[in-house]
Formats: C-alpha cells, structure tokens, sequence
C-alpha cells in the first residue's frame, strides 16, 4: 500500500439504532492489521444491554483469515451475552463465508440494514 493512501484501512463505529438494537458499520479490509479493531467493536457490544445486533459490513473490500477468525470470535462474544447477530455482507464477505462455511455460519445473511431492522421487528426466531 502506497504511504497515505487509506483506501485498505479499516473504519469501524459502533451505534445505538434504538434501545436495545447495536448497530456496527464497517469499511474497508479486514486483514491482520485490523483485525483487533473489529474485536474491539465486538467486546465494546458486549455487556451494554443490547439484544440485538446489525453487522453492515457491505462496504468491506477484503478480508483474510484473520478477519474471519476475529468475526466468528465477535460473534461467539456477542451471542455470550445474549445478543443476536444479523449480517449484511459485501460480497466479498459472503463468498469468504460460503467458502469456509457451507451451512451458513449467521443464520441471518441479509442485502441491506433495513432488511436487517425489519427481520428484527418482525420474527424473534430468525437470526442467530
């Protein structure tokens, strides 16, 4: 990566939608150099009274082994406290998952946030 250019690093925010809905937006790679970030994201969740959990990760360009490993750990913290976690994957993430992960690892994978919000409000069972 060129010095200055930003375009690869990976931006994460945690927000509240509403009580008791955490919503996570990522952008950019996530690789061995960002990796703790995302596990970051994920334990800052934990423990704050969230029942549920959107992942948009829809404008995440890259991810490797390690991101997938910290993903599938922040998803075992999170459902730990009691969270479930809804994702929408870019489809870079998506064919990552579907390589790894034939059955599917969220058993909600979603296009859009708005999909995600509406999966939560509508069925209780749907998610993982």
């Amino acid at each position: 990566m060129n010095e200055g250019n930003t375009e690869g690093i990976l931006q994460a925010s945690l927000e509240t939608l509403r009580e008791g809905v955490a919503l996570m937006r990522l952008k950019g790679e996530v690789d061995l150099s960002s990796a703790q970030l995302l596990s970051d994201q994920f334990a800052k969740c934990a423990g704050q009274g969230f029942t549920d959990m959107v992942v948009d990760a829809t404008e995440v360009t890259f991810m490797d082994s390690t991101g997938l490993h910290a993903l599938i750990e922040g998803k075992r913290l999170v459902h730990d406290d009691g969270i479930r976690i809804f994702l929408v994957p870019s489809p870079q993430v998506r064919r990552v998952l579907e390589l790894v992960f034939p059955e599917p690892l969220f058993a909600a994978r979603l296009e859009t946030v708005e999909e995600a919000i509406a999966t939560i409000d509508g069925d209780p069972a749907v998610g993982s």
